[in-house]
């Protein structure tokens, strides 16, 4: 049985939450808000302080090296380094992604399928260039050995090379996927979507494909020997990477689509939450791994 504890609850945003990452530096929790701000979170305070404002919502938060990031609706970056904001107006449509790819190469993606590669050298965001794509949206990005891994609004999902080129492209899901992922042991890509799948492939092949929320799965996280995954059906569940059994679900963490789910905190075992009730949701987990790096096997 994974134990779970809901340690603070932020209820700030004025409008749903779309994203969430951990600022080590800041040492915070960062949330993308649908009322057009990027938010700031300590742990243990009452309220957030906005990192950005605008009139457009924000769909994606990042940290890239030292810099914060933000992408909104309207297609426009903004990167806060140091005490310096800077706003880019590289995409047509709505920043849906930011990711890293496997070299250290930073990477924003929007609705209309086009990527942007950036660097960061000297501290400083610069874009390198951008690759216009034919996967429909850029819903997730992460690293890959082959540079990065793509879940697109085609369904399928992408590993692109660090200049922008189609390595592979495997049609993993039959609508939208929203998330993707390389098995941290096993040379397998996990990906979830609209369909409510979890899908895995070995290459090409496909390994297994299972149910795992009843509606869309908006994203997932590795977190040791657990899948976490959380969609729009309310609920946060975690899953036995070994045998893909479920080993719990968290009581009632929201009560409206979960859109964001991510691990950090001082040792990166604090999980948080967060969703169109507008609320971000933090917990302490005690996870299935610590039970078998104790020795203990984990309860059904």
């Amino acid at each position: 049985m994974v134990r779970t504890e809901a340690i603070q609850v932020w209820r700030g945003h004025k409008g749903a939450v779309y994203d969430l990452t951990w600022d080590s530096e800041r040492r915070a929790w960062l949330s993308a808000g649908g009322d057009g701000v990027v938010a700031a979170w300590l742990p243990g305070e009452e309220h957030g302080t906005a990192v950005f404002q605008h009139a457009s919502p924000f769909y994606a938060v990042s940290m890239w090296g030292g810099a914060t990031v933000g992408g909104n609706s309207n297609g426009s970056l903004f990167t806060a380094e140091g005490t310096e904001v800077r706003q880019f107006d590289v995409h047509k449509g709505p920043v849906l992604a930011l990711g890293t790819s496997q070299s250290g190469l930073h990477v924003s993606g929007d609705a209309y399928g086009l990527l942007c590669l950036w660097s960061a050298e000297g501290g400083r965001l610069e874009m390198q260039h951008a690759c216009a794509t034919t996967f429909g949206k850029i819903r997730h990005i992460a690293p890959h050995p082959e540079g990065m891994l793509l879940a697109t609004g085609s369904g399928q999902v992408v590993v692109m090379s660090n200049d922008g080129k189609v390595v592979s492209a495997i049609q993993a899901h039959t609508r939208s996927g929203y998330w993707a992922s390389i098995h941290p042991t096993k040379s397998v890509t996990l990906s979830t979507g609209q369909d409510g799948e979890l899908v895995v492939h070995d290459g090409h092949q496909e390994v297994l494909s299972m149910p795992v929320h009843k509606s869309a799965v908006y994203r997932g996280w590795i977190d040791g020997e657990l899948l976490w995954t959380a969609g729009r059906d309310h609920d946060v569940k975690a899953w036995d990477l070994n045998t893909f059994d479920s080993v719990h679900k968290l009581h009632m963490p929201h009560n409206r689509s979960v859109n964001a789910l991510t691990f950090g905190g001082g040792e990166g075992g604090v999980l948080a939450t967060a969703g169109d009730d507008r609320a971000v949701k933090i917990w302490r987990v005690n996870s299935a791994s610590d039970h078998q790096r104790m020795g203990a096997p984990p309860q059904d």
